[in-house]
């Protein structure tokens, strides 16, 4: 009885500070000018004499966002776009072309088949300007739209190092590979107003360096980034063996956040797919020192396509180790719309290691095998 007493007359100052910063959180971000600005508001169905508005014809803004942006852009933002598919044979995929300043880029490949091989490139080199202006490239690996928001192509051809399933055998062979990409949802926008008030928690839990200004640029500042669902098919051909046809479900992620420091942020975001039913999950968890703690971003995709937002998540990954790199992890989420779920799984491989686009920072991307209610998924996991 007494130990409770005193519990309450100790932490009742901190939870009297936290709903003060809360409520002036909560205000700041409706009041802030970007709030209900979306990058995709550019449709009305009842605009009958207007062919963009009604989706006749697409609108400009959008091969905008899904082109190459100009070299002032890159200057103190990031310009990436990533693919990731999985299905039921446990087979994936995660490519990526990150253009960054000094007119250099990253390249990911990440491919692994139904045989337990995997094929890898990491690699950093000058990107190529896009001719045509729609165009990723760097090295051997080109992506480019086909349809902006709904179609992409995704090509390779070239050397890539390949590992066995027992991960006792390496060598570099070639690999060719051509998929196309087609949208199955609608694009994730994070913006202030997807989860105002959870943003609102997000800042009143950190420290605003003596400030009484909630750092509200802060936030929108690594949540510049737009998602969507969709499906990938193609095939891939080993030292000009036959093609082996290939049909995934997964993501694409479009990133033009300003680049900081990594080591001042930690974040944990599990990308995944229920290939049974067709659940799609992107949850992410980020805190930025001085700044925000526990920002939770993302959705989830029901098998109809609908597209919920994410309201809370609560992630508990055990840390890495060099003796056991397969890990438990727990995720625990609800949904704006009130869904609730719980995500219990193992990161089973490594991928990429020390990724950073040339930023401070260490971030860790590993495969997981998950369940949720009842149905296994695969995907993928970037901490750090």
């Amino acid at each position: 009885m007494i130990i409770s007493f005193l519990i309450i007359i100790f932490t009742a100052p901190l939870q009297f500070i936290y709903w003060m910063k809360w409520i002036v959180s909560y205000a700041a971000i409706r009041l802030h000018k970007s709030f209900g600005c979306r990058k995709f508001e550019l449709y009305d169905v009842t605009a009958k004499n207007d062919p963009y508005k009604s989706g006749l014809l697409i609108p400009e803004e959008e091969k905008r966002l899904e082109s190459p942006f100009s070299d002032s852009h890159l200057l103190e933002a990031l310009d990436e776009v990533y693919f990731f598919g999985v299905n039921s044979k446990s087979e994936c995929i995660l490519v990526r072309i990150a253009r960054i300043y000094n007119q250099m880029a990253d390249a990911w490949i990440y491919l692994k088949l139904a045989n337990g091989k995997t094929y890898n490139l990491r690699e950093t080199i000058g990107y190529q300007e896009s001719s045509d202006g729609k165009t990723f490239s760097c090295g051997k690996l080109q992506m480019h739209y086909l349809l902006p928001m709904r179609r992409w192509r995704i090509f390779y051809c070239g050397m890539l190092n390949e590992t066995s399933e027992n991960k006792e055998n390496e060598e570099s062979v070639f690999v060719k590979f051509v998929f196309l990409w087609k949208a199955s949802s609608e694009a994730y926008d994070c913006t202030l107003d997807t989860n105002p008030k959870g943003f609102a928690s997000a800042l009143a839990k950190a420290d605003w360096k003596g400030s009484f200004k909630p750092p509200v640029d802060e936030l929108i500042t690594p949540s510049n980034f737009y998602a969507q669902t969709g499906i990938m098919a193609g095939t891939v051909s080993i030292n000009d063996g036959e093609d082996y046809e290939m049909y995934l479900f997964g993501e694409k992620v479009r990133n033009l956040a300003k680049m900081t420091d990594v080591t001042e942020c930690k974040c944990i975001s599990i990308l995944g797919n229920t290939p049974t039913i067709g659940h799609n999950f992107h949850l992410s968890t980020m805190s930025m020192k001085n700044s925000f703690e526990d920002l939770h971003i993302g959705f989830v995709v029901d098998p109809d396509g609908e597209m919920e937002y994410l309201k809370e998540l609560n992630v508990d990954l055990k840390p890495s180790s060099t003796e056991n790199t397969r890990r438990s992890f727990k995720a625990k989420f609800s949904t704006v719309l009130g869904e609730h779920y719980e995500m219990s799984g193992n990161v089973i491989e490594p991928i990429i290691l020390n990724m950073g686009y040339g930023l401070k920072g260490f971030l860790e991307v590993s495969m997981v095998e998950f369940t949720v209610r009842d149905k296994k998924g695969i995907g993928i996991i970037f901490s750090g």
